[in-house]
């Protein structure tokens, strides 16, 4: 009996019924779009702000110590150097997997034409050897987002890559040659691109990193290392008790942060220092958590226009239906049986709009991150009970005022009215 006049009230109001489905389809379906693209967010920013350069620089041991002298000798002058092979520990740590690209550097003071210069060698596109095949990394995966006119040098060639500013005052243009001479030496050089990196790169100039090697005489060595990987915000507490709380201490050291990454891949390279580049990885965390912040509100802000919504629909819905309930109300029909009937009958059409909307913004969020990103968004199934509650949530919200106003119509002034 119960059921046969619920489907039959339904059925009867068919137009409010669909929009007040609509009202809740679109404040969960908007609040599910969001979670889905918030629970990726961390990985997917990361990744792209790591486009723009690395994030960690390891140093030989001893780098960073300045002594308060004003005459100090820069590492390069005290003899302080990495072996190139450096960049091959990487692979055997723990983080191989959040390491993106490195490159070896080895600066190189040089005259190019007669003009002062700091030439820079590197790896442009080198293969290291690791136990599942390949790993091609260099500069050309760690600064993507410079522009070359022309080409980087060959690893193994002869080439220089001039930065925009210095090739303007060398007045050199792609395919012209140029002596450059250091200590070793001179030697004549082809410009086989012209680099638009930005601030004061646009200043020096690039080369395979043998050459370096060989106008500095220091076979096999690198001044520093320079390292892109998948970090998480460093976190404002520190690291758990690790006899109090074994289980929080493991997964702290178990998870991404920058201090985490540097020591553990520290503990792998011998007279290194592995340094995190603060600036960069704060800048992160605080994209990611403003991100996060306007994504909360924009959530919020949708699940109370679905609430405000669903509080109209229903309101007109018992107006309408004040002689019907006064009737009921008058044969016999307790408190408690009207507000069964209408909480049901509202919780039915929202979990159905729970439901058609984790689907709706699931495909939406799927569509945002797969433009942004160029990867499309996972479905979240942890999300849809979400969804429900949230949908129960937003009935129960907007029914409560239209139920009471409802209970507190006298039957008699309703049917004589």
């Amino acid at each position: 009996m119960f059921g046969r006049l619920l489907w039959r009230s339904m059925l009867a109001r068919r137009a409010r019924v669909l929009l007040a489905l609509l009202a809740v389809l679109l404040g969960v379906g908007v609040v599910t779009a969001l979670a889905t693209l918030s629970l990726q967010l961390g990985d997917d920013l990361a990744r792209s702000l790591r486009a723009a350069g690395p994030n960690f620089v390891v140093l030989p041991e001893g780098a960073l110590w300045k002594p308060e002298t004003g005459d100090a000798e820069s590492p390069r002058r005290a003899g302080l150097s990495l072996p190139e092979t450096t960049v091959d520990v990487l692979q055997t740590t723990y983080w191989k997997n959040n390491i993106l690209a490195a490159a070896p550097e080895l600066d190189v003071a040089v005259r190019i034409a007669d003009v002062p210069a700091t030439v820079t060698g590197t790896w442009f596109d080198h293969g290291v050897r690791i136990e599942n095949g390949t790993w091609r990394t260099g500069l050309v995966a760690l600064r993507p987002l410079w522009r070359v006119a022309g080409r980087w040098p060959d690893e193994a060639g002869a080439g220089i890559a001039l930065g925009r500013s210095l090739a303007a005052r060398l007045r050199a243009r792609v395919g012209d040659t140029r002596w450059v001479r250091s200590g070793g030496g001179a030697r004549p050089v082809r410009v086989s691109g012209v680099v638009s990196a930005g601030g004061i790169d646009d200043e020096r100039a690039w080369v395979a990193l043998p050459l370096a090697q060989s106008l500095a005489g220091r076979p096999g060595e690198c001044d520093r290392v320079l390292m892109s990987a998948l970090v998480a915000a460093e976190p404002r507490m520190p690291a758990p008790d690790r006899a109090r709380d074994p289980a929080g201490y493991e997964k702290f050291m178990c998870t991404a942060y920058p201090t985490n990454v540097a020591h553990e891949i520290q503990q792998h390279l011998h007279g290194a220092e592995v340094v995190p580049m603060t600036e960069a990885v704060a800048g992160e965390a605080r994209v990611v958590a403003r991100l996060n912040l306007l994504m909360l509100l924009l959530a919020l802000a949708a699940l109370t226009a679905s609430t405000l919504g669903l509080l109209s629909t229903s309101m007109a819905t018992v107006l309408e239906r004040a002689t019907e309930l006064a009737l009921m109300r008058a044969l016999g029909a307790s408190a408690m049986q009207i507000t069964t009937l209408l909480l049901t009958e509202t919780l039915i059409v929202s979990l159905a709009g729970g439901a058609l909307g984790w689907g709706t913004g699931t495909a939406v969020a799927a569509a945002i991150r797969g433009d942004a990103f160029a990867a499309p968004a996972a479905a979240q199934p942890l999300l849809l009970p979400l969804a429900l509650v949230l949908a129960a949530l937003v009935a129960l919200l907007g029914t409560f005022a239209p139920l009471r106003s409802a209970l507190r119509m006298p039957p008699v002034e309703v049917l004589h009215g």
